[in-house]
C-alpha cells in the first residue's frame, strides 16, 4: 500500500470519547432534574444519535494526489476535494476543505495503523 493512500478503520476512540461525554451529561442531568425528565432527556439523547449521527457516510478512503487535493471515498461515491486547513490534535486530525458545504473530518489515530498515522501526519504538516 502507497503511503499516500489512507484506507480508515472505524474508530473506536471516537465512539468511547461520544458515550463518555454522554455519560457525563446524563450524570449531570440526574443530578438537576426529575427521574422523569431525566429518562426523556436519555431517550432523546439516544433518539438524536441515531438520526443525526449513526446515518452520516463512513469515510472508507483518503488519498493523496498533489498539492492541496486529495480524494475522498465513502462507501457510495469519490469526492475530489480540495483541503483548506488541517488541525493537528495529536489523538486525532481535524481535516477542513474548501468547499463551505463540505463538513470536517476526523480522523482518530486508532482508525490506521502507527506506520499510517505518522505518514499522515507528516503530510499534514507539509500542508
Amino acid at each position: 500500500m502507497d503511503n499516500r493512500c489512507f484506507r480508515l478503520k472505524r474508530s473506536k476512540c471516537a465512539l468511547t470519547f461520544q458515550l463518555f461525554i454522554f455519560a457525563v451529561l446524563m450524570f449531570l442531568l440526574y443530578q438537576l432534574l426529575p427521574l422523569f425528565l431525566w429518562g426523556v432527556c436519555g431517550i432523546l439523547g439516544v433518539l438524536i444519535y441515531h438520526l443525526f449521527y449513526h446515518k452520516t457516510p463512513q469515510v472508507e478512503q483518503l488519498e493523496y494526489l498533489d498539492g492541496r487535493e486529495w480524494s475522498l471515498s465513502t462507501v457510495k461515491k469519490t469526492y475530489r476535494v480540495a483541503i483548506s486547513h488541517v488541525i493537528d490534535h495529536q489523538a486525532y486530525i481535524v481535516v477542513y476543505f474548501q468547499h463551505a458545504k463540505a463538513r470536517p473530518l476526523l480522523i482518530w489515530c486508532d482508525q490506521l495503523p502507527l506506520k499510517q498515522w505518522k505518514s499522515l501526519k507528516v503530510l499534514t504538516k507539509m500542508l
